[in-house]
């Protein structure tokens, strides 16, 4: 009992001794618990954002993907018309997939008032590089829808000639692959000319070569 005793009074003579450096030592071990705890906790918080982050930008990818996609393949499934004879702006008009002919003539802003409309198909359906020709009322041959896979001009399908001395700038456009801005060259060289001589003289004309020549050479005469 009395070594119990004296023992305790060693420690506490020591504890008395050294309590400013315990102290310290306790407050210092406290700290570096309590720095060592927000490491910890800021990790994780790190962590956790990131993962969030990831799957948010993953999620964004997904997203956007199909709208890509879905863009391109829109894209890749239009068609491409060319549309004359009377309508109020002639030209090529790139439009949807399973379109009729009805919607590029509204592209095209409609019939003119001279327009043969009783004998054009408006809900023929379109495939791509369909020519859509509009005669007039009263023309040789009826308005025509020319397929893609013809190679010749409605107007010579319908064996109707255009004569490039009388014609005006809507009936040249009727002839395959030639739009306004070819007719009025048409126009210009007859009327600089006087007149064409022979149907081979639109070879002479810009745009009008050989190969152009021999296309339509069976739709021309003087």
């Amino acid at each position: 009992m009395n070594k119990i005793l004296d023992f305790s009074t060693q420690i506490k003579e020591i504890i008395d001794k050294h309590a400013y450096k315990i102290l310290i030592g306790l407050l210092l071990i406290a700290f570096s618990l309590g720095l060592v705890i927000i490491l910890i906790l800021n990790q994780n918080s790190n962590d956790a954002n990131n993962v969030e982050t990831d799957y948010s930008e993953q999620s964004s990818v997904s997203n956007s993907s199909p709208s890509s996609d879905s863009q391109s393949s829109t894209s890749a499934k239009d068609l491409y018309i060319d549309v004359k004879g009377e309508v109020k702006h002639p030209g090529v008009y790139q439009i949807p997939s399973n379109s009729r002919v009805t919607d590029v003539i509204k592209e095209a802003g409609g019939f003119k008032a001279d327009a043969d409309e009783q004998n054009v198909n408006l809900a023929k359906v379109l495939n791509d590089q369909d020519v859509v020709v509009v005669n007039k009322k009263g023309a040789a041959g009826s308005s025509s829808f020319a397929s893609s896979n013809n190679t010749t001009a409605s107007s010579s399908a319908n064996n109707v000639k255009v004569n490039l001395n009388t014609a005006d700038l809507n009936e040249l456009q009727k002839l395959d692959r030639v739009g306004e801005k070819k007719a009025q060259k048409i126009i210009d060289y007859r009327n600089q000319h006087n007149g064409f001589h022979s149907i081979d003289e639109i070879k002479q004309v810009s745009g009008f070569g050989y190969k152009t020549f021999e296309r339509l050479k069976d739709s021309l005469e003087v």
